[in-house]
Parts: C-alpha cells; sequence; structure tokens
C-alpha cells in the first residue's frame, strides 16, 4: 500500500475551475467521489490518498482509500459531481474512485497546512502534483488525528 497527496483547487478569487470538496464527500452517498488519475500510473486500489486543498485553504483536508485505478471518464457517470465542480477543467483520461476514511477541519487542519507541513519534512515551495510523502513528512501526517474518522 502507497500514500499519495494529490491537490484539489477549492474556491479563490484567482480560480477559473474549483472543486467543492467538503460539500462533495459530506454529502455524496458513500462519501465516494472521482479524481483524476493524471500520469500516475503506480497507483492502486487500497493506496492511501490525502487531498491538499490548495489556495485559499492551503491544507489536507481529507484522507481517503482508493476503490478503483484507470477507469475511463465515460465510466464516471455513476456518480453525479456536477453540482460541486464550478468553471470548466480539463479532462483527463483516467481517474481513481476514492472515498473518505477522515477529515481533517479546525485545528487539525491547521497541523496539516502548508506551513506545517514544511516544518515537518516537506522539501518543495508548494505542491503541484500528486506525490508519495515519505519519511518524516509521512509520520508527521499519520500522527495528525482527524477532526471525523468514518468506518471503512
Amino acid at each position: 500500500m502507497s500514500v499519495w497527496i494529490f491537490l484539489v483547487r477549492v474556491a479563490g478569487e484567482k480560480e477559473t475551475y474549483y472543486y467543492d470538496i467538503d460539500k462533495a464527500l459530506e454529502t455524496l452517498p458513500k462519501r465516494t467521489i472521482y479524481q483524476g488519475q493524471g500520469r500516475i500510473t503506480s497507483i492502486e486500489v487500497g493506496d492511501i490518498v490525502y487531498f491538499y486543498e490548495c489556495d485559499p485553504v492551503k491544507a489536507i483536508g481529507w484522507k481517503c482509500r482508493v476503490l478503483s485505478v484507470k477507469v475511463p471518464y465515460e465510466k464516471t457517470a455513476d456518480i453525479d459531481e456536477s453540482e460541486f465542480e464550478h468553471g470548466k477543467s480539463e479532462r483527463d483520461d483516467y481517474y481513481i474512485k476514492v472515498t473518505a476514511l477522515a477529515k481533517y477541519d479546525g485545528e487539525s487542519r491547521f497541523k496539516l497546512s502548508l506551513s506545517e507541513l514544511h516544518k515537518n519534512g516537506l522539501k518543495p515551495k508548494t505542491i503541484r502534483a500528486p506525490f508519495r510523502p515519505q519519511g518524516e513528512l509521512l509520520s508527521y501526517i499519520n500522527s495528525i488525528k482527524p477532526s471525523v474518522k468514518y468506518d471503512d
């Protein structure tokens, strides 16, 4: 099992496209969504994905488990996410299907903010693409207790 950090664009004054991941995972059945897989080919069913929310949040907000990989866009219609997508986005060739395991809010989200992640092993200045946290950073992320934990 691998652990990943994916970014998600949330509402901000400069965003022409954003996704309301908080509302989606709080309201969709089984707290399940699709996320563009991008160029990641080594992600597998059972992997853990943390969602880092871009400006203005700049923090990890969700921990999810991967249910499916390499899902073609045409096969993502089983979940209607249209009310959570704002603006137009380029479509990925493939998607991963994930379900929420935990939500980080308030103090726990602050502990997973960009500045706190930098203090605890994050090397790049910003989070741009999906990557696998390792070492100190992964240990730190795993040490933060979520605000809400969902049953598997």
